[in-house]
Order: C-alpha cells, then structure tokens, then sequence
C-alpha cells in the first residue's frame, strides 16, 4: 500500500505511525470493530484506485477532527474500505521496520 503511506500529508504519516503502535484516533471503536468481522483480503484493483481518492480527500483537512468528520460522511463500505487500505498500510510500515516477521 505505497501509494498510502507516501503522501506528503505528515498527519496521515503519524497517524500510521500511531496506527503501528496499536493507536487509532482516527477511527470510531465501532468502525475497528464491524472492520474486525469483515474478511481481510487483498484490495483488487477497483478497491484501491478508490481508497486512495478516499485517501487524498481525507488528506485535504488538517485536522483530525475534519479527517473523522469526513469519514462520518462517507457510506459504510467506502468507510471500511478505507479502513481496510489504512490498516494494510500500517500492517506494511511494520513489515518494514521488522522485516525478519515476514
């Protein structure tokens, strides 16, 4: 998930970071946990060129509470698709910095 994790955005950049850490003050707990019910596949094709739109609309606001207000907004599946894309994004940025987990 590259095209993520290298935006310029550097509150999406501490927001992985957090996010590696276990922290996700992003996301609603009851987002993380209808997200933990659903399969973890792989994103297709479709699935990522609209979680990065997703992505780069959210990276438009500075804020944290603009991002959430946003995500608000969006219908529950753009939602858990982004929270999918997040979340394999920070699985990644943990894969990187412990490449011997692989």
């Amino acid at each position: 998930m590259d095209y993520l994790s290298n935006r310029t955005d550097p509150s999406f950049k501490s927001l992985i970071e957090m996010g590696t850490k276990g922290f996700y003050p992003l996301f609603d707990p009851r987002w993380l946990n209808e997200f933990s019910t659903q399969e973890s596949n792989k994103l297709n094709t479709k699935e990522k060129a609209k979680a990065k739109r997703l992505w780069q609309r959210l990276s438009k606001h500075k804020s944290i509470e603009r991002k959430k207000t946003i995500l608000l907004s969006l219908t529950d599946e753009d939602r858990l698709l982004f929270i999918k894309a997040f979340f394999q994004t920070v699985e990644g940025k943990i894969l990187d910095k412990n490449p011997e987990i692989h």
